[in-house]
């Protein structure tokens, strides 16, 4: 399998994983605004990659793997720090809303080991849910990144919390069920080359 590294798309990526070392610094530092311009070079990094991936045939193996690694290490990194009561933040995470999003991830990782020695299962694309809850945890950052250069209210985030709780909540669940029925799914199919052909995706429930 061609792994295709020198891509546009998968150098913004390797662009966003060097900026992120320089975005955590400047949130532990204080400099809200320096913090807040490198988030905004990174989501518009993403959503350029994404596009060009999409509409100019530069996807990759490598980059499908690559970018959503680097949007969690983002998130995960972001939420630790503003968790730390050491962060010079107008707001702070609270622990239990990092506890659950990181629980969840993890939970995901595991999974998707347990359904990797699955020969019938080819592909496992994200859905509403997984969607909806990266969005939210992204609208925290965003919350608090911008409260630190009194560009929005502190409600906002305060909002953001349990709105992002629940969707994590309900997004793991999902996922779990999911996953479940899918490995039940590929267990029951005939081997390859059996009546019904075997080996095909399931159909995302």
């Amino acid at each position: 399998m061609e792994l295709r590294p020198w891509t546009l798309p998968n150098l913004l990526t390797f662009a966003r994983l060097v900026a992120l070392p320089f975005l955590i610094n400047a949130i532990i530092e204080g400099e809200h605004m320096q913090a807040f311009a490198i988030f905004f070079a990174m989501a518009v990094s993403d959503f350029v990659d994404g596009y060009l991936a999409r509409h100019f045939g530069m996807a990759s193996p490598l980059g499908a793997l690559l970018d959503p690694i680097a949007d969690k290490l983002f998130l995960v990194s972001t939420f630790i720090v503003f968790a730390m009561k050491s962060t010079p933040s107008n707001i702070h995470i609270p622990l239990w809303l990092v506890l659950m999003t990181v629980g969840r991830d993890v939970l995901i990782v595991v999974v998707a080991l347990v359904m990797a020695p699955s020969p019938g299962i080819k592909s496992f694309p994200p859905t509403f849910l997984g969607k909806a809850n990266t969005f939210a945890e992204i609208s925290t950052v965003v919350a608090i990144l911008m409260n630190n250069i009194d560009r929005m209210p502190a409600w906002v985030a305060d909002v953001c919390f349990p709105v992002t709780l629940l969707l994590t909540l309900a997004s793991g669940v999902h996922y779990v069920f999911r996953a479940s029925g899918a490995i039940a799914r590929a267990s029951a199919r005939p081997p390859a080359g059996g009546e019904d052909g075997g080996g095909a995706a399931p159909p995302s429930p």
